[in-house]
């Protein structure tokens, strides 16, 4: 793994120089502009946690449940915090390499580390549930749904566990291709499936209770003349709304799906590392270039982009009241209106970035910078 990692990162390196030149000025990430703020961002509490999500190729999510934000990071500690005034409730100290965020339902919390083990505590204190083991490092938060556990490996297989004993139940293995960007897309639980892409451009949904393949469809169809040009993993947030559910390649399209057949409702070029955030009537998108997109959520159709963040590392979009915002490798927060993409405001948590993607709990959005600052922020007036 480490070596495939390695040797993504040479090709990229090389390709560049070859292509672009080392000190090309158009690879660097896009000055900000100046923006004329019409949306008053108000901070309503910050904490600082124990520990910072500053790890290569991990992405720190943050997960809510009754009132509760939990957050995990690389040096082994999981916290609960207050959404409402940022008091931290509980914080256990794993002594773990951590290597995602968590996943939660009911009195259940899930986490995964570099090393294949699975650990679930309880949501009320942190105190230990029980630990299991899978065949690789984990990268993306487990899932906790109906009384199971699913947690992805980096290796291409997916295991669920029995939530209450930790027993192993099924697995689901696919072979991952040669060359791959390290790091797997969230996984994504709705009506007792699991939906997640794989780094061959394929969607899957699995049956939760016994592993099941319920149907599995295209995103990006591999294509080009070397291994770099035929990347198409699907690493990005995957989105359902309604029935519907989107998900978008690198190197690849978006793509609409009817949820539990599996059937193309429509489809689009379009590449993206981050994924598509959905809400009734538009979809987003952080593109491969980081260009941000606003689609029409039924049809595809282009209504805005935003292009003014390029090659700024862009998190995934998240819908917060009437705004798109997303982050950037500087800790940076950009709102823009979800009618025509126009800025409405900015501001700065972290200089070092953000652990992961900003999540939206009803009228507020939170957000973890990488040095453990974990803040809530809503529209005044909103």
């Amino acid at each position: 793994m480490l070596r495939r990692t390695l040797l993504l990162s040479l090709l990229l390196a090389l390709q560049g120089c070859f292509l672009f030149g080392e000190d090309d000025e158009e690879l660097a990430p896009a000055p900000l502009v100046e923006i004329n703020t019409t949306l008053q961002i108000q901070r309503e509490w910050s904490a600082k946690l124990d520990g910072s999500g500053d790890a290569e190729g991990m992405r720190f999510d943050l997960a809510f449940k009754d009132g509760q934000i939990f957050a995990a990071s690389p040096q082994g500690t999981v916290s609960a915090v207050s959404l409402e005034n940022g008091r931290q409730l509980w914080k256990v100290d794993t002594d773990l390499p951590i290597s995602a965020g968590v996943g939660v339902e009911d009195d259940l919390l899930a986490l995964g580390t570099t090393e294949g083990e699975v650990v679930a505590l309880s949501a009320t204190n942190g105190a230990e549930r029980w630990r299991a083991q899978v065949s690789s490092e984990v990268l993306v938060p487990p899932i906790v749904h109906r009384e199971m556990v699913v947690v992805r490996g980096q290796d291409g297989r997916v295991f669920g566990f029995g939530g209450a004993s930790g027993t192993r139940e099924w697995v689901f293995d696919r072979a991952v291709p040669t060359l791959s960007l390290r790091g797997n897309g969230p996984m994504v639980a709705l009506a007792g499936f699991v939906y997640f892409g794989l780094d061959n451009g394929n969607l899957v949904a699995l049956r939760v209770a016994d592993g099941s393949v319920v149907w599995e469809e295209t995103v990006a169809r591999p294509e080009g003349r070397n291994v770099l040009e035929r990347l198409s993993d699907v690493d990005g947030h995957i989105a359902v709304i309604a029935s519907d559910l989107y998900a978008v390649g690198y190197q690849g399209r978006i793509r609409s799906f009817t949820s539990n057949t599996g059937r193309l409702l429509w489809a689009r070029e379009l590449s993206s590392f981050s994924g598509v955030a959905a809400s009734r009537t538009l979809l987003a998108v952080s593109d491969s270039d980081d260009a941000v997109w606003g689609l029409d959520r039924l049809s595809g159709g282009t209504l805005w982009k935003q292009d003014a963040l390029a090659r700024r590392q862009l998190t995934s979009p998240v819908h917060h009241g009437d705004s798109v915002v997303v982050g950037d490798f500087e800790g940076y927060l950009h709102w823009m209106s979800r009618e025509d993409g126009d800025f409405q405001a900015r501001t700065q948590i972290d200089s070092r970035g953000l652990s992961g993607s900003p999540l939206v709990v009803g009228d507020r959005l939170v957000v973890l910078g990488r040095s453990g600052r974990l803040a809530s922020y809503r529209i005044r007036g909103g």
